[in-house]
């Protein structure tokens, strides 16, 4: 799920991470992902490649097939097993590319007396269980060393031949080859007949190297029959081990959203108590004047501060239904909200952090109210990490304007939250965890807030990015609009 997601999306942390698993789990070499060009997009080790590969393997993930290849890739030789990545009813989106290293397998093939080797389509030994063998070719190349087969006289219906191995003296042997289609290797063994055997020794070891022709066969087509059977069932169980990691880590997102939502409540109290005050202070100024003008009988100057006074109570409702709403656990399911109706509530709780930081605020939020699906208090959490990321930016700039703007094109509704600060070092890992321009402690950062803030958005389907700008930065928050049929 999570590659098919990466196809689509073009985001591959977590595919990449899958890849990972895959190659820890199965002992490959690498694992490739292509696009459906076969265009290299990531594999699984810690570096970038750009391989090339055959024709054969983009069509047989093509039709849904296994597909088959070898290869050198930096002096090591590799078996290529190529798979689509496959969506019900659709095209494959792209290719998986297994590469499995031939000298680990070599490393595990029995101890055999007798030479067997494997050519490719360009007579070089691929692969052999003797590694002075390795690379040797008998297409007569004079660049290349040589593979030094001669034949001799026929024995009865035998055919002999004269081999000389590069560290050895030369050996009279039957030679039994079968070519192997899937892999485009040519299989050869080299049976010694040591010049005293009978014919009829020598006849009965030539069905012997049938048979073991026969059984390498047998032996990989059934080792494909088994590697598939096993992938199915391992598959299986990594995906079932995947969906309970990712709950896990959900679990754990929500319970770090909900300590970053406790932290930004402590920074937001003090200036909601110092937000009260002001209008503690008018309504005690207008009481102690009401009373003035009701002593002097003076009804309708008093009626006016009574009338301020219902004005500064709605005033501190409004702020204290806002830090409350913020606080309070929110229900994981997703609800109609208003987009500007959020928005507007984090600034009232901000208002007083941007007075004090000397900032400059330009909003500009629609009157209709702009629908959308989302979780009220988180997506207001996430406009609150947009505005004090904002104001930490701007704190050691000249010049300090905070724009806003929200607007609706024909899918979805975005805001827009410029700032006039340093701009950011690297814009592509700012929602990596732990990515941070802030000195890094419990006062400062600690690099989850944007991380999270992305995380959170995602679930609500929508998007979050970050450009540089040449005075500053502007982030821009993207989420579907509500239709009034799916309300």
């Amino acid at each position: 799920m999570q590659v098919v997601e990466a196809l689509e999306n073009r985001q591959f942390t977590e595919a990449k991470r899958v890849l990972e698993t895959f190659e820890a789990t199965y002992g490959a070499w690498r694992i490739d992902l292509t696009d459906t060009d076969g265009q290299f997009l990531i594999n699984s080790a810690g570096y970038n490649s750009d391989p090339k590969y055959p024709r054969a393997l983009l069509r047989a993930a093509e039709n849904n097939r296994l597909g088959f290849g070898q290869a050198l890739e930096d002096g090591e030789r590799i078996i290529r097993l190529s798979r689509g990545v496959l969506v019900k009813g659709q095209r494959p989106k792209g290719m998986i590319v297994v590469n499995v290293s031939l000298a680990a397998l070599e490393f595990e093939w029995p101890v055999s007396p007798e030479a067997i080797v494997f050519f490719d389509v360009a007579e070089i030994v691929f692969s052999s269980n003797r590694p002075d063998l390795l690379y040797l070719s008998r297409s007569e190349d004079p660049e290349l060393a040589a593979f030094d087969l001669v034949a001799m006289s026929r024995s009865r219906a035998l055919q002999l031949w004269r081999f000389r191995p590069p560290d050895g003296s030369p050996l009279e042997v039957i030679k039994t080859e079968k070519f192997i289609p899937h892999l485009e290797l040519t299989g050869v063994i080299f049976l010694e007949t040591r010049g005293a055997r009978a014919t009829a020794s020598l006849a009965a070891i030539l069905v012997l190297a049938g048979a073991v022709v026969l059984g390498l066969i047998g032996t990989v087509a059934l080792q494909q029959r088994r590697r598939r059977m096993l992938e199915e069932t391992y598959s299986s169980q990594l995906e079932d081990r995947v969906e309970d990691r990712s709950l896990e880590l959900r679990g754990a997102q929500d319970a770090l959203v909900e300590a970053s939502k406790l932290a930004a409540l402590g920074r937001l109290s003090a200036g909601v108590s110092h937000e009260l005050n002001q209008p503690l202070a008018a309504i005690l100024n207008f009481a102690e004047n009401g009373q003035k003008f009701l002593a002097r009988s003076k009804p309708d100057p008093a009626a006016q501060n009574f009338t301020l006074i219902s004005d500064q109570v709605r005033r501190m409702i409004r702020i204290i239904s806002n830090l409350r709403t913020f606080a309070r656990q929110e229900i994981a399911p997703t609800e109609r909200v208003d987009f500007g109706e959020v928005v507007a509530s984090a600034l009232d709780l901000m208002c007083e952090d941007i007075k004090a930081a000397g900032v400059t605020l330009r909003n500009d939020l629609p009157d209709a109210p702009t629908p959308v699906l989302a979780g009220n208090i988180r997506l207001q959490q996430v406009v609150l990490n947009l505005l004090t990321n904002a104001l930490d930016a701007m704190a050691s700039s000249e010049r300090k304007v905070l724009s806003l703007i929200l607007y609706t094109n024909e899918k979805n509704s975005v805001l827009t939250v410029t700032d006039t600060g340093h701009g950011i070092d690297d814009p592509s890992s700012v929602f990596e965890p732990f990515y941070t321009t802030k000195d890094l402690g419990a006062s400062k950062g600690l690099g989850m807030g944007l991380a999270l803030s992305h995380g959170i958005v995602m679930r609500f389907g929508g998007t979050l990015n970050c450009y540089n700008l040449d005075d500053g930065a502007e982030f821009e928050l993207a989420l579907p609009i509500l239709k009034e049929d799916n309300a």
